[in-house]
């Protein structure tokens, strides 16, 4: 039989079960194979173009599931988003986590390779790291994630050199790893920290987790374990910046030991409100705005005081991506 008169059978089974025409087109889509899995391009060493030079941060770009109905879908301004990632021509781009709603479906990351077209077709180096969503439905073991980012080699924490930065991402995700590989991680994150310290080369460092230490999210509350075994080595090293998270979908900034704590979770999952006035677990938010903030990605370029970071985004029902706010992060002291 023809794949044409199969399918059509289908739909004519679907149309005598009394199942109207955009389900039977669905459940048609849904049959349909899957493409390969699209490669993003990528080495652990980023070229710093001179004059121009940036990388871009963005994290949780899942689609919202079916099974939240409740909660809003934002697929125009997830396109617009990565539309306005790709123009920004960064130098490289890291996901912080949450790349799909469900990371052991096929079909979730096939959806993936589509939105991230623009960026990969540029042919923009992407980093990703591991957030929770990630681990659901089997797909903890990386499958899925790591036939998109071969340059990972199989890694779940590493480092990345860009020009004279250096950036490390950890798997934040305590409750998915066993005990040593959890401790393995932090003793290498621990070290990495010394070692960069001490290297010439490396002239300031930024860390990138996907649960935040600190949030004033009314959906979900600060991590614990990000707190005891990822804060303390940041706030010890001195050439560490900052924390860069995601998982809460909203962005909020603060300051801690002399380190800023950033979560840039706004890639367009189903915002997550902040709470409000004596509800606010945290007061000292330096990102100012409403409860739902919108939808951005982070552009930190080096500058000669610092890192220059550009929030840069739009609101619900935008199209057009710009500046939202700038702040500066001063170097490290020599």
């Amino acid at each position: 039989m023809s794949e044409q008169k199969r399918r059509g059978g289908f739909a004519q089974v679907i149309a005598v079960a009394g199942i109207g025409a955009a389900a039977a087109s669905a459940l048609l889509a849904a049959c349909a194979p899957l493409p390969a899995p699209r490669r993003f391009a990528g080495s652990l060493d980023v070229p710093l173009r001179p004059t121009s030079g940036r990388i871009a941060v963005i994290a949780d770009l899942q689609r919202t599931s079916a099974l939240e109905f409740w909660r809003e879908s934002n697929d125009p301004e997830r396109a617009a988003l990565v539309q306005a990632l790709a123009a920004a021509r960064p130098d490289a781009v890291f996901v912080v986590g949450d790349l799909v709603f469900d990371g052991g479906s096929a079909r979730h990351w096939a959806e993936l390779d589509a939105l991230m077209a623009p960026v990969r077709d540029a042919g923009i180096p992407v980093f990703a790291a591991f957030g929770n969503h990630e681990y659901w439905c089997g797909g903890g073991g990386g499958r899925h994630l790591f036939a998109r980012f071969p340059h990972l080699g199989g890694r779940r924490w590493y480092e990345v050199a860009y020009g004279s930065i250096r950036v490390v991402v950890l798997d934040s995700n305590i409750d998915e790893l066993t005990p040593a590989a959890w401790g393995a991680q932090i003793r290498w994150y621990e070290g990495a920290l010394r070692r960069l310290d001490a290297d010439p080369s490396a002239r300031a460092v930024l860390v990138l987790a996907h649960h935040p230490p600190y949030t004033n999210s009314t959906v979900t509350g600060d991590e614990p374990h990000v707190q005891s075994h990822v804060v303390p080595p940041l706030l010890r090293a001195r050439k560490t910046l900052a924390l860069i998270s995601g998982h809460v979908h909203n962005h909020e900034r603060f300051e801690r030991g002399g380190k800023l704590f950033i979560v840039a979770g706004g890639g367009g999952g189903p915002r997550a409100a902040l709470a409000r006035g004596a509800a606010r677990r945290h007061p000292d938010d330096l990102a100012r705005g409403p409860a739902l903030r919108p939808f951005h990605f982070l552009l930190i370029a080096p500058a000669p005081e610092g890192l220059s970071v550009e929030v840069h985004g739009l609101p619900k029902g935008g199209s057009e991506a710009a500046a939202l706010d700038r702040f500066m992060i001063p170097w490290p002291a020599p």
